[in-house]
């Protein structure tokens, strides 16, 4: 039996979901990259696809590929770039893509022709990430070729924002502009397009207007926002609690020390408990002698380092036994939330849920 678990509230899933429709006035495209934030890629997409999702968003080829194997027959867009030896499995598989790569797009449009299809595009415009994306002064040049590929059909137009979890949302609003301004060369080129976003999580909860008809979710679906502020003020309410349970309870005199390279001496006498939980499943070893787990109300701080399988902590003075539940993560009333750990560990909250590894189990309520 595994004694840690991620515990997944589908119910608030399909909350937050409600939420990000009123609150986008769009259609969706579920982010569920990266094992769906921590929470199972392929059982989060069946709860979206339950409650209407439109499309599915990943980056990666081998991630779609795993949807269809589970019997996703709905729209997914690849999100993230491409190389000429997928294009064939993107055919395959009917997925959409937003690669600006003009050999790979050259690759795409053969491939296409062999099967007798179309291959569906959105263009992704770089306003600013310098990530993915195409320049706005290239645009022009790059619609020049795409309208010598037969067998792409150009569906869709897309941005990422920079900084749409900011209060001064002037960067923002000007990203907004240049790519209101590139849609509008696009749709000249080919016409009213289908697909039209920008807004990710942040933005949508942000208060940013925008020319999209769909916006982009991620970590908004499993209940959280990029910072506490923007949290305080949403409606969201959290999917994902992390529990385990007290497996050892020893006595640790003063002088000894716990754990490895005797990050901790012990000031005085104290009673550790052994929790089955460490950085290899996905707990942040930055926590070390500054993190906490809740047992019975009480939060009990780690002590020596975060191990891969382990981490020990202070419950002096508590009825502690071996079986007690322990709080990883909780919505920092029981347990510390998202923020408590990701500020401790002076990371983002992102990078704590994505983490989550699969020697965790995931349990569905």
């Amino acid at each position: 039996m595994n004694r840690s678990k991620a515990i997944i509230n589908t119910k608030n899933i399909r909350h937050n979901l409600r939420i990000i429709r009123e609150k986008s006035g769009t259609k969706i495209i579920g982010i569920v990259k990266a094992n769906g934030y921590g929470t199972g890629i392929n059982e989060i997409s069946k709860v979206l696809r339950d409650e209407g999702v439109e499309m599915l968003g990943v980056p990666y080829v081998h991630e779609a590929q795993g949807l269809r194997e589970k019997g996703d027959k709905g729209e997914i867009l690849l999100t993230g770039t491409l190389s000429e030896d997928e294009v064939e499995e993107v055919i395959n598989l009917d997925l959409q893509v937003c690669t600006v790569n003009i050999n790979v797009l050259r690759s795409l449009n053969e491939a296409a022709k062999c099967k007798n299809k179309k291959a569906l595009l959105h263009i992704f415009v770089d306003t600013g990430m310098n990530r993915e994306g195409v320049k706005p002064h290239n645009l022009e040049a790059f619609i020049v070729v795409l309208k010598t590929f037969e067998h792409l059909k150009i569906v869709g137009c897309l941005t990422h924002l920079i900084s749409s979890d900011d209060k001064d949302k002037t960067q923002t609003e000007n990203q907004i502009a240049e790519f209101s301004n590139a849609l509008d060369k696009i749709e000249t080129a080919f016409g009213k397009l289908e697909y039209i976003h920008t807004h990710n999580s942040a933005a949508i909860f942000n208060e940013i207007e925008s020319p999209s008809n769909f916006s982009r979710p991620g970590i908004a679906i499993y209940g959280f926002l990029p910072t506490r502020e923007l949290q305080s003020k949403s409606d969201l309410k959290p999917s994902l609690k992390l529990v385990s349970e007290v497996s050892l309870v020893k006595h640790v005199s003063k002088g000894e020390t716990v754990g490895y390279s005797n990050k901790y001496i012990a000031k005085n006498d104290i009673t550790i408990a052994l929790i089955p939980f460490g950085y290899g499943h996905g707990f942040p070893w930055a926590l070390s002698n500054c993190g906490s787990f809740s047992i019975k109300n009480k939060s009990c701080k780690i002590v020596g380092s975060v191990c891969m399988d382990f981490t020990m902590v202070d419950i002096s003075g508590l009825d502690v036994s071996v079986g007690d539940e322990v709080i990883i993560m909780g919505d920092g009333i029981t347990g510390d939330s998202i923020y408590d750990i990701s500020e401790k560990a002076n990371t983002i909250p992102y990078e704590i849920i994505t983490h989550l590894l699969p020697r965790l189990d995931r349990e569905y309520i």
